[in-house]
Parts: C-alpha cells; structure tokens; sequence
C-alpha cells in the first residue's frame, strides 16, 4: 500500500513541477507594446561622488559633477543617420551612422526556423513593438565627447569579410576644440565577439579626459517561451562580478530601482533563450548601472560606464577599448572566452540549482555527439548510460516491486477479510510485509534518487542552443521543438501505462482510477514539450519494462 502511495506521490509531483512551469508562463504579464525610441540624449552620467543609490531622472543613474558643463558638452545634433551594411562568414550587421549603435544583427547558422533555412535569426533588432540594440559612447566633464546619439561621418555604407580574418568598419567624429575621434567597429571570421575601439586624437591646447560606456537598449518581449515549446526561459539582464558572482536583474528590478554598482573586473549582459549579448569590458573599475523608461515608453537600458578617466594629453593620441559577444549560448565559444579571462560567462546558459548535474551531463552529451554525430542518438545513448549508473538501484527497486506483486493475492486476502476493520488491515499487511522481507519504501526511495538527474537533463535539453533545430530522424526534425504529430508523446503516454501494468496495482479503488488517469495527463502535458526530451523520456520507459519484466520473470522462478 505504501508503496503505490510513494508511486503516486512522485507521479502527482512530477506533473506539479511540469504545471507550475505552465503557470509561470502564462501568469507572467505581457509588456506594453514599445514605441518608437524617442529622439533625446539617454546617457548615463559621469561617475561622481554623489551618491549611487540615488538616481537623477527615470534615464539618468545619477547627476554628473557639472551637470551643466556635460549637457553643453554632449549635446550634438541628432539627425537620422545612415545605415551600413557588414557581412561576414557568420553575421549580418547594420550599424547606424548616428552613434555608431549596431541595431540589427542576423546570425546566419541560427536559421529562423526550419522553415526558412536561408534567413538566418535576428537577434539585434530595432522594430516598433520590440527593441534589442548595442548602444556605446563616450562622456567627458569638458570639452566634446561623441555619444550614442553623435551623428558620425562614414567612408562606406557596405563592407564584407571577404577572405581576410577581420574586417573593421571606421567611423569619424570631430569636436570643436581640436579633438578628432575615430570608432573602429571589428568584425572576426567565425566569431561572434565585437571589438569596439575610440581612437582620441588630441589636437587641441588642453587634456581630454573622457569615460566609455556600452549598454544594451531593450524593450520586455511579450513572450519568452522561445522556440522550446513555449516553456519559459529568463529574459533579461545578468552581471556578473568578483563579488556578487552570476546576479540576475530583470525588467522587474529596472522598474521597481536604478542599478548603480561600483565594481572591478566584471561584465553585464542582456540574455534571452539560447541568445545572450554581453559587454566584455577591460578589467578596471566601473559602474553597472541600468535605465528603465516610463510606461508610456517601456524602453530599459543596462550597462556599464568607466569609473575612472582615460586621459589623453594636448596633441598626443588614445585608445578606449571595449569587447562585445552578441550570438548563441554555445558552451564551446563561451567557454574559450572564459580561458581567456572573462570569468562567469558560461553562466548565462542557466541550469539553475541543477548546474551540479546538468554541466556533466552536458558534457557527457556534448561528447557523444561528437562520436555518433547526431543529437537525438547521443541523447539515446546518455539515456543508456544513465539507466546503466542507477542500474543497481533501479535492480532494487525493481525487486521490491516484483516482491509486492507477488504478493497481490495474499494482500487482496486480507483486505477482503478486514474490509470493515481498517486498523487491523494494515496491522496484518505491515505483519505480512515483515515475514515476507519487504520494504514498502524500497521501490520509491531509488527512484527519488534519480529525480534530481533527470530535472538536471531537463534543463540541459531546455537550455543548450546546441540542440536548437537539431534533427534526429524520420518526423523528428526539431529536437527543440514539440513533436508536430504527437507520436512521441502517445508513445511515452503507452509506455507509462505498461510500467504502471508491470507493477503491483494498488489495493484503494481511487488509487487505481488514478493511476489509470495519468498516463492520460502525461500525454496532454508532454504534447508541448520538446522532442529531445519526450524521446528521453520514451526511452528510459522503455528500459525500465525491460528491467522491469525480467525482474518479475527472475523473481517468479
């Protein structure tokens, strides 16, 4: 009796975490429809001493030393600019003259859907009802400083890689007191990582002294199911520092307060599923902040700005640097950037208190594609394995079911005898269980064991781009997406029917109605999950009734 009730408890808990995954789709609200970006000066302020809690205005994080001074300073004329075209091996990007702000980015090997191989995924995009742009700039106390917002001068409105490693897009800015600057966009072969330099040439009689800052300009999408069958995922912001590790900061906390942080050696990022632009800056200090518009104009900015000046003396030159990654969360290329210094960047893919679990399961997974070649095999093949490591408690687990069975008869007996005395009945089936050796518990508690995997893998086949549209056979042409005939789900909803059949039948009326029941809702709920792990799931049943039905023949004999 126990046993069916530990049975039930795991199935009814399994279908509560699969419906509150629902909830939290469908109960999050829907972001007012964005407007058009409207044409004034949203620059964060120049570090100062005041205080960082405090913020200025709903698009300033906090007042400059001489506000007045940078108001005049930074304030160009804003005409609309002129947008270039830039081709490389994997990116299709438009940057727009005034500010040299890259406002649409196409990766051209995350094809849309599968629909449209040809047209690769947009990730950066300036559209009305929704917004994802690069924004950078430079501030300065004094003297001139081009912003986001400059309207910079342009030799070519077209380039491609063609068959060099990089190609650079330059853009010119001249201030009135003798300070000429000029951005350098670079693009690399087979990388999605940015690099973004300001020249400063100082002609002038004094010393310049400015800031950088990077931000990501985004409105809240209205959906952020992705293409995993509208499961949700975070969409949002992410820092990351020394001190605070992996932070997450919703659209919710740029609402609700300005973000206004002093750190060193960080950076911050603008996620959604399997997408991430991150700023990638040089380790010194500076200030992650973040802007929120108003209601009327839900337009939210997250970034960082120097804390320190660059300083470039009378008639001398500077460089100002800065890195951008803006592509998939493919785990190789983050991971290659993480050797490279930039800590926590791999982080953005988010298995959440499962990353214990899911980075070697990923791992694992990763390496048996690179054997078999195809994703739907290698989640197969982990399946085996992972069945194969749990064999020994699956074993016992099996054996206290075929020991219950077994027992059927006998329990039917005694329920029979003591159907109008309740306590006695289960006086007599515990004294039953005692005589026989059996744990009602022991067919559960190695299950419970494995729950933690298998919501680990969950997350893996939620979460990695690597199987995003990734074929596997047949009708399964999308690993990520819901099977389009629903033969997989049906398939798993059968399995679960005779994994239940193989087991004992529990010996309560409502119990049994039960039973019979979920691997009817097991089939509504799955229909929208995606292939990749349904297929999991398929096959673990699948080998569960072998070892099961051996088990219960073995014990027989």
């Amino acid at each position: 009796m126990e046993n069916q009730r530990n049975l039930l408890f795991i199935g009814l808990f399994t279908i509560s975490v699969v419906l509150y995954l629902k909830w939290l789709e469908f109960s999050k609200p829907t972001a007012e429809p964005a407007v058009a970006v409207e044409q004034q000066s949203n620059l964060p302020a120049v570090p100062s001493n005041s205080s960082l809690g405090n913020a200025a205005s709903a698009e300033l994080p906090s007042a400059p030393v001489n506000s007045a001074a940078v108001s005049q300073a930074n304030t160009v004329s804003s005409g609309e600019g002129t947008l270039i075209r830039v081709e490389t091996d994997i990116v299709i990007a438009t940057i727009n003259t005034q500010g040299g702000t890259i406002e649409r980015l196409e990766l051209k090997q995350e094809p849309a859907s599968k629909e449209t191989p040809d047209q690769g995924f947009v990730l950066l995009k300036n559209d009305v009802d929704e917004q994802f742009a690069v924004e950078d700039g430079l501030q300065t106390n004094t003297g001139v400083a081009p912003t986001h917002r400059s309207l910079y001068q342009h030799a070519s409105s077209s380039y491609e890689l063609g068959s060099a490693d990089s190609v650079s897009v330059p853009l010119t800015y001249s201030g009135e007191d003798g300070v000429k600057f000029t951005k350098t966009i670079t693009f690399n072969r087979d990388s999605y990582v940015i690099n973004i330099d300001y020249k400063v040439i100082n002609t002038g009689a004094t010393d310049w002294n400015g800031f950088f800052y990077g931000q990501f300009r985004r409105t809240e999408p209205a959906s952020n199911g992705g293409g995993f069958g509208q499961l949700p995922s975070y969409t949002g912001g992410v820092y990351y520092t020394e001190e605070d590790k992996y932070t997450k900061f919703d659209f919710g906390d740029m609402s609700d307060a300005a973000l206004a942080k002093n750190v060193d050696k960080s950076w911050v990022a603008m996620l959604q599923h399997y997408f991430v632009g991150a700023f990638i800056p040089a380790d010194h200090k500076k200030r992650i902040y973040s802007l929120a518009g108003n209601e009327a104009n839900p337009v939210y900015r997250f970034g960082y700005i120097d804390e320190a000046a660059t300083s470039v003396a009378a008639n001398s030159e500077g460089v100002i640097s800065s890195r951008l990654y803006v592509g998939p969360k493919t785990q190789s290329r983050l991971k290659a950037l993480e050797k490279q210094g930039v800590t926590g960047l791999a982080k953005t893919v988010d298995y959440g208190i499962f990353t214990v679990i899911a980075d070697p399961l990923f791992w694992l997974l990763d390496k048996i594609h690179d054997i078999v070649g195809n994703w739907g095999w290698a989640i197969i093949i982990l399946t085996v394995l992972i069945k194969a490591a749990f064999f020994k408690l699956s074993d016992k687990s099996g054996r206290s079911m075929a020991a219950m069975k077994k027992i059927q008869p006998r329990l039917q007996t005694l329920k029979e005898r003591y159907k109008d005395d309740r306590q006695k009945f289960q006086m007599e089936m515990m004294a039953l269980y005692k005589k026989e050796k059996i744990n009602p518990a022991g067919g559960c508690l190695p299950i419970l064991v494995q729950m933690p995997v298998f919501f680990a893998l969950y997350w893996v086949l939620l979460e990695s781009v690597e199987l995003r549209q990734a074929p596997f056979a047949l009708w399964l042409q999308d690993l990520s997406a819901p099977d389009p005939y629903y033969i997989l789900p049906v398939l798993m909803g059968v399995t679960q029917f005779i994994m239940f059949r193989l087991n004992p039948a529990p010996m309560d009326d409502m119990q049994k109605k039960v039973f019979m029941i979920m691997p009817i809702v097991f089939i509504f709920i799955f229909a929208t999950f995606p292939q990749g792990l349904v297929l999991y799931w398929v096959v673990n049943n699948i080998l569960s009734m072998a070892q099961q039905w051996y088990i219960n023949k073995k014990y027989a004999a």
